[in-house]
């Protein structure tokens, strides 16, 4: 959901002819363009903003600006705005990453950073982008998301944060490699030079230097503190006496220059002043709606009179429309407000929510109608949003709304309840997510049936859907989603498409292959129609593999590459679907033995993975194992395997378990023992039930674990004398296997149960039934290479096949995959003993830099920007720590990086 955005958060602060000029600040901060971030880090009435202000416009720098509030603590508000922040200087870039942002269905918003980030590196010169009052973000998920931004940012962009603590961001590393400058309350404090200037120049008071020399020490150089006692000096005749007046913190000091300030004006200005507090931002209507007694007071002109006057008023936009109070001037006038008028809150309140209202700005119109005590009011307004295609309240504000209101309330009216069901679950609490359901479930049974109730219930059962087919009951979940579907509008709207997808993965994990191609064409049109990513991608992967299993491995790789290059062309790739996508390309072309393809993607999709948090990062590791081992890498396969092991368990029915790669691994490492130990653990048996996939109640015994479990059968039989029942067991529990894929129609998986049966008789001396096995499997009608499914198994396939050529059996297909076991694809991967390890592609750089190339050069030949490749340098010396391109290429000779 989307909100139009408010241009006055885009607008650079006004500076005025008479500031006080700030060169020491100044030339701090345009030192601090070689590094990556300026932090401006003080109390409110610090100058952070004005500091700011005025060195953009001191500098020859494109820049923009963003001013931050607590609505902005919901991602993908906070994300649409930094992308349109962008905009203002650079029109042509996030395209691709706003439609990315508008896809994610998951909270982890960092994995448009990526894309992002390559269009940053496109900048033809330097910018700037400052983010102002960052104090107000709060969401720990933001703070990551920067983080990762930070430590990758291209030279061309600078960013500056002001804010009044310090944000959770690792400001002590970015201090210590020198890309963090930071400003403090101390820093900015006026000097007795400055302070002398502001109030003799800037505010027109004629002060001995005595005078200043005191207020400076009572202010101890704080703005806000003098700009208030300056304001009250204007009328006072014995100034000496009220500077000496001056004691205690600033807290004191501001509260007492507040109410100085404000018992000087005119009782119509003050009642204008606190009433107005209660505003956010404001405009003169606005003012006047909420003001309403005091109606000689026209509200523009009041506000141009307040900026007259310095009164800690700030304009929001060029033509004068829009002002905010300075923050903390704003606090005071709310926490007097409540002193002096407090039966009248409400009601100003009540006229700022009908204002608001009436003018179409909702999440506004809530937000007052709460602090007004109308939670009923606001319960409508929610309602009415839930029920909209694209509802314009964000989860986070959402939340925060609907923890505002009475319990009684939200847990008695279904659309709220429902709500807040789908705030919780979009802000990643899933467990009261669930709670909150199974209350909105109990509470429609009490509901009279209607249409409303009918589409509520179908959400509801949606998800039970999901919950079913988790604990391994696949015709439930078909029951249950196909039933949801019906009682939700017949449209093609992205709930539909959503519930649509989670359908087909229940016809994946059922292997049921003819209702999963009726129904995944429908939802990619679907996705791509609506820019949702994983509807748009995920049906895709999900054909592949049904396709691969069915011995179509040409067709499924088509539709991986369109998968891949859909992602890559809406900026996608970092999605949940756009990670997974890449892991299903790579165990394809693992089996067609394209080694060094299959473990780019992977890499790159592992990185993405660990960078957004995506649940597929155990399948990448698992088949990136399987992949180094192909590779005769042994080590780096192992280390593969064992990362896969600490991730959070996710698992298609088509990729091989931890254990079970494991299993696999020992045996190609000759450590039978280790594999034997699993065999044993798992609780697997030659007469057990077989399944296609595994469920919650049943972790362990798919097919693939029974594939694995012949293996080790066979393996122990090789080295067994005859009367080990090792290869009758093996037999036994294969011939189980060629019924259970055969009826399922797995091409691919009845190729395989019949290539091992081979391999048995091969082990038993019956060359002639052996050879006639193999001939079976090789008839099987397939397109494409199936080739690791032969070569995995070693020694004892290479000596069947040698054999198969001398009967002339299938000569292309055999010698094929004889010239794949002759030839082991790259070579193996160094680790490389640096605390941040190189990239795939800053070692491809810095190869190149190794043979002479210049950055243009190199730029030419990978397709990027020079800017792109200067940046990639500048990684590498980083990571090496190191200073030229000479130096770099010593140090990583020495470290073994570079031949």
């Amino acid at each position: 959901m989307t909100n139009s955005l408010l241009l006055t958060k885009f607008h650079i602060p006004p500076v005025r002819s008479s500031l006080v000029r700030r060169d020491r600040l100044l030339e701090r901060l345009n030192c601090s363009l070689s590094g990556k971030l300026s932090l401006i880090s003080a109390p409110a009435g610090s100058g952070k903003t004005t500091l700011l202000s005025e060195w953009l416009r001191q500098t020859n720098l494109p820049s923009s600006w963003l001013s931050l509030d607590e609505g902005d603590n919901d991602p993908l508000r906070f994300w649409t705005y930094f992308v349109a922040a962008l905009q203002q200087s650079h029109p042509n870039i996030g395209a691709t990453t706003l439609s990315m942002l508008r896809s994610l269905e998951s909270p982890s918003f960092e994995s448009f950073l990526i894309p992002l980030i390559n269009e940053i590196t496109s900048f033809s010169d330097e910018r700037i982008l400052v983010l102002d009052d960052y104090q107000a973000i709060a969401a720990r998920p933001i703070h990551e998301a920067m983080t990762f931004l930070l430590d990758r940012l291209p030279p061309q962009l600078h960013l500056a944060l002001a804010s009044r603590i310090d944000p959770p961001l690792p400001l002590a590393r970015w201090r210590v490699r020198d890309r963090l400058m930071q400003l403090g309350a101390a820093d900015l404090c006026f000097t007795l030079a400055e302070t002398t200037a502001f109030i003799n120049q800037s505010m027109q008071l004629s002060l001995s230097q005595e005078q200043v020399a005191t207020l400076q020490a009572r202010t101890e150089g704080w703005i806000a503190g003098l700009q208030l006692a300056a304001l009250s000096m204007r009328d006072v005749k014995d100034i000496s006496t009220f500077i000496a007046s001056l004691t205690g913190d600033r807290h004191y000091i501001l509260d007492y220059l507040v109410e100085e300030v404000l018992e000087r004006q005119p009782k119509p200005l003050q009642s204008f002043l606190l009433r107005t507090s209660i505003l956010e931002r404001m405009c003169g209507d606005l003012c006047q709606a909420v003001v309403e007694g005091a109606r000689s007071l026209d509200g523009t002109e009041t506000l141009a009179q307040l900026e007259h006057r310095n009164l800690f008023v700030v304009p929001l936009d060029d033509n004068r429309q829009w002002y905010r109070y300075h923050h903390l001037f704003r606090q005071l006038l709310l926490d007097r407000l409540q002193r002096t008028e407090p039966e009248q809150v409400s009601e100003y309140h009540r006229r700022a929510r009908e204002w608001y209202k009436h003018h179409g700005f909702v999440t506004e119109a809530i937000s007052h109608a709460i602090a007004a005590g109308d939670f009923p009011q606001a319960a409508d307004s929610i309602e009415r949003e839930a029920q909209l295609t694209n509802p314009r309240v964000e989860p986070a504000r959402l939340l925060t709304f609907l923890k505002a209101m009475p319990d009684g309330l939200v847990w008695t009216r279904p659309w709220l309840l429902l709500s807040y069901a789908w705030a919780l679950y979009s802000t990643a609490q899933f467990p009261a997510a669930v709670q909150a359901v199974q209350s909105l479930e109990s509470l429609l049974q009490q509901q009279k049936p209607s249409a409303n109730t009918e589409k509520l219930w179908g959400l509801v059962t949606a998800i039970k859907g999901i919950q079913a087919r988790q604990q391994g009951a696949t015709a439930e979940s078909v029951t249950l989603m196909e039933r949801a579907l019906q009682q939700l509008p017949q449209d093609d709207s992205w709930l539909r498409a959503v519930i649509l997808l989670n359908l087909g993965v229940t016809y994946f994990v059922a292997d049921n292959y003819a209702a999963a191609r009726r129904l995944l064409p429908e939802v990619t049109q679907i996705g791509q129609n609506r820019g949702i990513a994983d509807p748009a991608i995920a049906p895709l992967y999900l054909q592949a593999q049904f396709l691969a299993l069915r011995g179509r491995l040409d067709e499924a790789t088509v539709l991986c590459q369109q998968g891949v290059a859909l992602a890559r062309e809406r900026g996608w790739l970092s999605t949940y679907a756009g990670v997974l996508v890449q892991v299903a390309m790579g165990e394809l072309l693992r089996e067609q033995n394209q080694l060094a393809a299959a473990a780019q993607h992977l890499t790159d999709s592992i990185e993405r993975g660990i960078q957004t948090r995506q649940p597929g990062l155990m399948m990448g590791y698992i088949t990136l194992a399987r992949v180094r081992q192909a590779q005769g890498d042994t080590q780096a396969a192992m280390d593969a395997i064992k990362t896969a092991g600490q991730c959070q368990v996710w698992l298609w029915a088509t990729i091989l378990s931890v254990p079970a790669c494991q299993a696999r691994l020992n045996l190609a490492q000759g450590n039978l023992d280790a594999a034997i130990a699993w065999a044993l653990d798992s609780g697997l048996s030659v007469d057990g039930e077989l399944r296609y996939s595994f469920t919650d109640e049943f972790p362990v015994g798919s097919e693939l674990d029974y594939l694995t479990l012949a293996r080790v059968l066979i393996a122990r039989g090789r080295l067994a004398d005859l009367t080990k029942p090792y290869l009758n067991d093996a037999l036994r529990l294969l011939e189980r296997l060629y019924d259970f894929t055969a009826a399922g129609g797995r091409i691919a998986r009845v190729m395989e149960v019949l290539m091992l049966q081979a391999i048995v008789w091969h082990i038993r001396g019956e060359r002639k039934r052996s050879l006639h096995l193999l001939q079976q499997a090789l008839d099987l009608p397939h397109t494409g290479d199936y080739i690791r499914l032969f070569v995995d198994e070693g020694q004892p396939m290479a000596e069947l096949l040698h054999l198969a050529v001398a009967e002339e059996i299938h000569p292309q297909s055999v010698n094929r995959l004889l010239a794949a076991f002759s030839h082991v694809e790259g070579t193996s991967a160094k680790v490389q003993p640096l605390i941040e390890p190189l990239s795939d592609r800053e070692l491809e750089v810095l190869h190149h830099l190794a043979q002479g190339l210049s950055n243009r050069a190199i730029a030419d030949k990978l397709f990027v920007t020079l800017a792109a490749i200067k940046w990639h340098a500048r990684n590498i010396y980083g990571k090496l720590d190191v200073s030229n391109r000479t130096q770099a290429v010593a140090r990583a000779r020495e470290l073994g990086l570079l031949a």
